[in-house]
């Protein structure tokens, strides 16, 4: 076997450096090291040397091994390290005796990606025992600025009328020792932006901006920030700060990212407790101990979601792998989000800067170890639970015999494939879970319940599809007796997404080194030198050890956790905290550049009752806060203080991705108010905090704009400058509907006066008039744009002698199927030619109707623009209305697949946009039968969850042999998705793009009793169509008695004169919504 051979290019980082420096060896140590230190120090390390190679430290890496070099700096694939890693070369597989689990993989390419990070070291010490850790700090050590008791220190003595409260003596006495001034005063307008953006994420609106500005009372600003902090707006904004920090998302993460739908509570608890002013003390340990505070409370237990937002893989069989990984991310999150330290980086040594034992990590890692993740605990009161348990056990009552029958059928298939997938495991792991539940250990019980994860999903996907033969009838038959009984079927209360511990006993924690492994209790950590911890005694389902680390960080004398979330509140006023590492208060971070000030709030804090929002005020009304961030750095400022750490300016920043996506909807009136129940897609226009968050999959308006993907505690946002935000504002379809959404309402409020249209666009979205120069460049772009629109410009003498229409023959005369009642032409739409959509009247359709046609589909769009062959919807997610059509080729569905659009409102009354994808592939230049019946019940059923479903239907004609393919899926929209006034076109919908490029044959719409896939294997039927399309006659004529193509004036140019004005309106509005003053706060 070939040896490996580590090169002298690998150079060291040093402790000290840029922000990216830090990161990239904080990535080292956290996910790489441990890597080497599992699984490959045993032949590698200090008493080991195969082919000369150490891997245990910088100069042991430097000195290589035996067969050449093994990395290549930022060049994966020409490392060696990675070929064995990979083990594409049966001669170099390492480790040798089986593979690396992916997620290692995974960290050792970016690592090599990123260059290959390693950090300087200390001489290396001996491992201590437990009694001599006291005695292994030095007076360095014990000085470490982050674990000095929080002092209140007397504010300098400085006075004068710039002084508004003590942040400002604090501040001024750090400027003037530099030489420094501090700025102007903001003015009112600027104030109240910054003021809104910072509570609320949303700027002011017209009303509050003139009110303030024209508010003589001393106490004007007092009283603005009073009302901004009673908004419910103020949790939607403050929450997501948080949301980033312990890494939510409603997604696994890895490869699969499975959606998580019981996440969202989690998100709505921190809004409400950031609404509700919940003491921070409280906040903490709802969520590292919930349980065990007031587990009857669904508002204190979804708290413990925190322990459980972590990444997991589904399919991983290496189930002490993934738990180790589990356990490990949640100890390092809890260390950087509540301790502000940077503790995983003791995790296989003791840390290298700052005076962290390795014995630490697992100290903390003991009151994290007994976590068990739940799925069988109702986020519901006790009160709703028993009522619950009564309606349910008369439903079950009375379908006792027909679920045993459906049992009787599905269990056997069931039980075979959760069979199948536990041989999947290594045999240990197999062993473990076939031990009653009273004979395994504390680790075997968490290691057992992650397996049944999959063998529990292994029910959860099973299709009834597999059942075959007589068992299928017989299962039909059963499920469709069982249905007559949802009227008395209780709703299922919602599944918590919670965590409790696996029991009153805790497993192991284990420090592993080459003496052999050392079980470490829970402590605290050894540099702080306290007791060892109280821990209540142990109850059925807890050891007490989460609640005693809740009660430690939540102490008003635990000197980091209080700087840390004060030092937060801070940052995100100020967009820099006075520690501008907010997760990493140790000498990898940055020392606080204010650090009697930092105390001096922390004291504030902790008087308040940890309290968030006095804080927020204190900050707000002082001089430092209201400062102008419209002032230039002169010769002294970029000298002295280049990056204003001193505050000689309000620093000015730009709107994250959250702020840039609501303040685009505010602007185009189409921000719905108030929150959802559950999560949204991105094209719903609701906040963004109620987006669905998925890791691998976000929504592309944020993700263009540096939202965290949720993989690890995001404690600030980078603000990126690329290419792709440019092309995304420009280009993007998403900010383009915001802009025609913003221009209609503008031009239809002041069609006769654009000059007063231009005015309220610039106060919509810079919160000031357009200056007189502003004001005339607008017009004359105005007059220019609608000139060139009214401007006739026909593309009929590019098609010489088309009509829309095409021969049958041409692509639809040998069908495998006979299908009755065909004419002698097939509808021709061709994007960018006069016979892009055809319009046509149609009755109201209701909430259950059938659309089916035989088509031919000639190109997919290159990105993932719909192809929409039949539509009622104007594209606006505020509008009801539905669509079918073929997904684009980028699109995150299956790409040239059957879908249907619906909007419509939920069974909770909320207005809901969404993509009901079947994954039934439609093949191109094929003749193909299509079909789908589209369900929304109007009409609840008592007591039960109310759901749609669409059943799809794609057959191709071309083959004999070919067979129905049909597929279910059940969708949230309950009420008719469309309305009257909308026009029903066939080729695309009413707006621009989204276009059909192909030929329709044959198209009906008909409402039930008849039978999705008629048009295939007709039926009797007593209900007439309301459409029944075949195209013959004179090919002059249009296509259908009463239909009409969409004229040119609205294709191709010759705009009416009412819509030439949006038109020229939603370029002028585009043209803002691209700008810096529009991106940029100040």
């Amino acid at each position: 076997m070939k040896k490996l051979m580590f090169p002298i290019w690998l150079m060291a980082i040093a402790s000290t450096g840029t922000a990216s420096d830090r990161e990239a060896l904080a990535f080292f140590e956290r996910q790489v090291r441990p890597v080497l230190a599992e699984h490959c120090l045993e032949c590698h390390g200090p008493e080991k040397q195969r082919g000369g190679l150490r891997l245990d430290f910088r100069d042991a890496l430097l000195s290589g091994g035996e067969s050449g070099p093994a990395l290549v700096p930022g060049q994966p694939d020409q490392s060696l390290l990675l070929v064995a890693v990979h083990r594409t070369d049966p001669d170099l597989e390492m480790p040798p005796k089986r593979s690396l689990p992916k997620a290692a993989v995974t960290a050792l390419e970016r690592w090599v990606a990123m260059g290959a990070p390693w950090p300087q070291e200390k001489d290396s010490r001996p491992e201590p025992s437990q009694s001599q850790t006291k005695d292994r700090f030095t007076e360095e050590d014990r000085s470490w600025w982050a674990i000095q008791p929080v002092q209140n220190p007397v504010p300098p003595s400085h006075r004068g009328p710039w002084i508004r409260n003590e942040i400002d003596s604090f501040v001024l006495a750090q400027l003037q020792s530099a030489g420094l001034e501090p700025a102007p005063e903001a003015d009112r307008v600027e104030l109240l932006r910054r003021a809104s953006y910072d509570l609320l994420g949303l700027p002011p609106t017209r009303e509050q901006l003139a009110a303030f500005v024209n508010d003589p009372r001393p106490d004007a600003w007092e009283r603005v920030l009073d009302e901004l902090l009673a908004s419910p707006q103020y949790g939607e904004r403050w929450a997501q700060h948080w949301l980033d920090v312990v890494r939510w998302a409603e997604s696994d993460g890895y490869r699969q990212d499975a959606y998580r739908p019981q996440a969202w509570p989690y998100r709505d608890y921190v809004i409400a407790s950031f609404n509700a002013d919940k003491p921070y003390d409280a906040f903490v340990k709802e969520q590292l101990a919930g349980d065990e505070v007031d587990r009857d409370n669904p508002n204190v237990l979804i708290g413990t979601a925190f322990l459980r937002n972590g990444i997991y893989e589904y399919n991983q069989r290496d189930a002490r792998f993934q738990w180790d990984l589990i356990v490990n991310e949640l100890t390092n999150v809890t260390s950087e989000a509540f301790l502000g330290l940077g503790l995983g980086c003791a995790q296989c040594h003791d840390h290298k800067f700052d005076p962290l034992l390795q014995r630490d990590y697992y100290a903390l890692q003991a009151f994290l170890a007994p976590v068990s993740w739940r799925f069988d605990l109702p986020l519901a009161t006790v009160a709703e639970q028993k009522a619950h348990s009564v309606a349910l056990a008369k439903w079950e009552a009375e379908t006792a015999e027909i679920r045993a029958g459906i049992d009787a059928i599905l269990d056997p298939l069931i039980l075979k494939a959760q069979q199948a997938n536990r041989k999947m495991f290594p045999e240990d792991i197999q062993a473990m879970i076939s031990k009653p539940r009273d004979l395994r250990t504390p680790l075997e019980q968490q290691l057992a319940e992650l397996v049944e994860i999959q063998t529990r999903y292994e029910r959860e996907r099973f299709n009834d599809g597999s059942v075959k033969g007589d068992a299928a009838d017989r299962l039909k038959t059963l499920r469709a007796e069982l249905a007559k009984f949802d009227p008395i079927k209780p709703k299922p209360l919602p599944v918590a997404f919670v965590s409790t511990d696996v029991g009153p006993e805790a497993p192991e924690v284990l420090l592993k080194n080459r003496r052999g492994s050392t079980a470490i209790p829970p402590g605290f950590p050894s540099i702080l030198n306290l007791p060892q911890p109280v821990i209540a005694s142990p109850r059925s389902d807890s050891t007490g050890r989460r609640l005693a680390l809740a009660n430690w960080i939540a102490e008003t004398r635990n000197p980091l956790s209080t700087r840390v979330m004060t030092n937060r509140i801070w940052q995100h006023h100020f967009g820099n905290g006075l520690v501008a590492t907010p997760n990493d208060f140790g000498n990898l971070g940055e020392s606080p550049s204010h650090p009697e000030l930092l105390d001096w709030l922390t004291t504030r804090f902790v008087q308040v009752g940890w309290r968030l929002k006095p804080l927020h005020r204190l900050i707000m009304t002082s001089a430092t806060y209201r400062q102008t961030a419209r002032r230039e750095p002169g010769q002294r400022e970029t000298v002295a203080d280049p990056s204003n750490r001193l505050l000689w300016r309000f620093p000015p920043q730009r709107l994250d991705a959250e702020q840039i996506r609501d303040t685009m909807l505010v602007a185009s009136g189409e921000l719905l108010s108030g929150s959802p129940s559950g999560s949204v897609d991105g094209t719903t226009p609701r906040r963004s905090i109620y987006v669905r968050k998925l890791r691998n999959s976000p929504d592309p308006v944020l993700a263009a704009f540096d939202l965290p993907a949720g993989f690890s505690s995001s404690p600030t946002r980078p603000a990126t400058t690329t290419p792709l935000q440019a092309l995304f504002l420009t280009n993007g379809e998403w900010p383009q509907q915001r802009a025609r959404a913003m221009a209609r309402n503008l031009a239809g409020a002041h069609s006769e006066d654009p000059a007063t249209a231009v005015r309220q666009a610039y106060m919509t979205l810079f919160s000031r008039e357009p200056n007189p120069s502003e004001l005339a460049l607008a017009r004359t772009f105005l007059s220019r744009e609608q000139a060139l629109a009214k401007a006739p410009r026909s593309k009929q003498d590019d098609y010489p002698g088309e009509t829309g229409l095409r021969p049958l023959a041409q692509n639809f005369a040998d069908l495998s199927v006979p299908i009755s009642g065909f004419g002698t032409h097939a509808l021709w739409l061709q994007p960018g030619s006069p016979f892009e959509r055809l319009e046509s009247s149609l009755a109201e359709l209701g909430d259950h109707f059938v659309v089916e046609a035989v088509v031919q589909l000639d190109n997919l769009h290159p990105d993932s623009t719909v192809s929409t062959l039949v539509s009622r919807w104007n594209g606006s997610p505020l509008s009801p209305g539905w669509t079918v059509g073929v997904t684009g080729k980028k699109s995150k569905y299956t790409p040239g697949s059957l879908i249907v659009q619906l909007t419509g409102e939920d069974d909770q009354g909320n207005t809901h946009h969404e993509v009901v994808a079947s994954g039934l592939t439609v093949p191109l230049r094929t003749p193909i039968y299509v079909a789908a019946e589209i369900h929304s019940p109007r009409v609840p059923r008592p007591g039960a969850s109310q759901t749609g479903t669409v059943t799809f239907l794609v057959r191709d004609l071309s083959k004999p042999d070919a067979k129905v393919e049909s597929t279910t899926v059940v969708h949230p929209v309950v009420s008719p998705p469309q309305t009257p006034s909308t026009r029903f076109l066939v080729g695309g919908r009413d707006q621009s793009g989204h276009l059909w490029d192909g030929q329709v044959a044959k198209l009906r719409i008909s409402p039930p009793p008849v039978p999705v896939g008629n048009l295939l294997a007709p039926e009797p039927v007593t209900a007439a169509p309301w459409l029944d399309w075949i195209f013959s006659g004179p090919t002059a004529a249009p296509p259908q008695p009463g239909a009409r193509w969409m004229p040119a004036s609205q294709q191709t140019g010759g705009t009416a004169p009412e819509d030439a004005a949006a038109d020229a309106m939603s370029g002028f509005v585009h043209a803002l919504l691209n700008s810096s003053e529009f991106l940029y706060l100040h």
